[in-house]
């Protein structure tokens, strides 16, 4: 048998409400048997529950007020005592008095798996915000707001998945050390916060944006149009140089394609952004 906090609210309901008013009305011997039944098992299923101290005092006098108009109800049925009027008095009064505690303790013992289920509901919806939370950080640089490498690589799993197509660009400040080093680390910090929204505002639409290193930064493009890209480098580089020019620093950019042959290997279409932008970077050295 299980116990009454495992029941259909409503039939626990039905059954208490059905024991409370059976004992209130006339009756003959039979419904009297089963109302004792019916009792009886109500009282095992509540002394299967696991009640605090306060409850299992309530649950005792209860009981103990029900056994009384028991004996009492057993004790008129002998001849000696037929009639008696202190027994035909109480037995009635105690077995009521009894089967309303019962059912006021039942009523309590319901009050108390609500509040439970209330508080517990409380602490799955933090924990479910702490692991929300978590999951965030884990993918989220803290410093720029963007995500990072981790994220990076998430990514891509989902690209393969999908069959998507596009260009990787490797985006590097240069000379960003003398950054810190001339003006401080505090700058240096808002230089690569500034950086990361110039990187978000001018990207193109559907665009996934990663910092994946100290200076480094990496945006997905989706798609294939060359010209599409040389117009947003375009536009990035107007939009930096005010900063670049105040801090003396460049950007060099190495792209590469992404495409379903592969997409197996992130790593590889990384490496070779890489090895694009530092050609760029390379360049640049060279022409000057």
């Amino acid at each position: 048998m299980g116990t009454l906090s495992q029941l259909p609210l409503r039939l626990t309901v039905v059954v208490c409400i059905g024991i409370l008013l059976s004992a209130l009305v006339p009756s003959n011997g039979q419904l009297d048997i089963i109302v004792s039944i019916l009792t009886l098992v109500l009282i095992i299923m509540l002394l299967k529950e696991d009640f605090g101290t306060e409850m299992r005092s309530w649950l005792i006098l209860a009981l103990g007020t029900y056994s009384i108009g028991v004996i009492a109800d057993l004790l008129d049925e002998v001849p000696e005592l037929d009639n008696h009027w202190l027994i035909d008095s109480t037995d009635d009064i105690f077995m009521h008095i009894g089967v309303f505690l019962i059912c006021f303790c039942f009523i309590k013992m319901l009050n108390q798996r609500r509040e439970l289920i209330s508080k517990l509901q409380v602490q799955i919806d933090k924990s479910r915000k702490f692991e929300a939370d978590l999951s965030r950080l884990a993918l989220e640089d803290e410093l720029t707001g963007l995500q990072n490498r981790r994220a990076l690589f998430r990514r891509f799993d989902k690209i393969a998945i999908n069959l998507q197509r596009g260009i990787l660009a490797y985006i590097d400040l240069d000379n960003f050390k003398q950054v810190n080093d001339n003006f401080g680390h505090k700058c240096g910090d808002e230089l690569l916060t500034a950086i990361a929204k110039m990187l978000v505002q001018t990207a193109p639409i559907g665009s996934h944006i990663y910092r994946i290193g100290g200076d480094e930064f990496v945006v997905l493009l989706p798609t294939e149009d060359n010209q599409l890209c040389q117009t947003w480098i375009t536009d990035l580089y107007e939009a930096t140089h005010p900063k670049r020019a105040h801090y003396n620093i460049d950007l060099s950019i190495g792209l590469s394609p992404y495409y379903p042959g592969n997409l197996s290997d992130p790593g590889a279409i990384l490496t070779k952004a890489d090895k694009a932008m530092y050609k760029a970077k390379l360049n640049k050295q060279t022409a000057l």
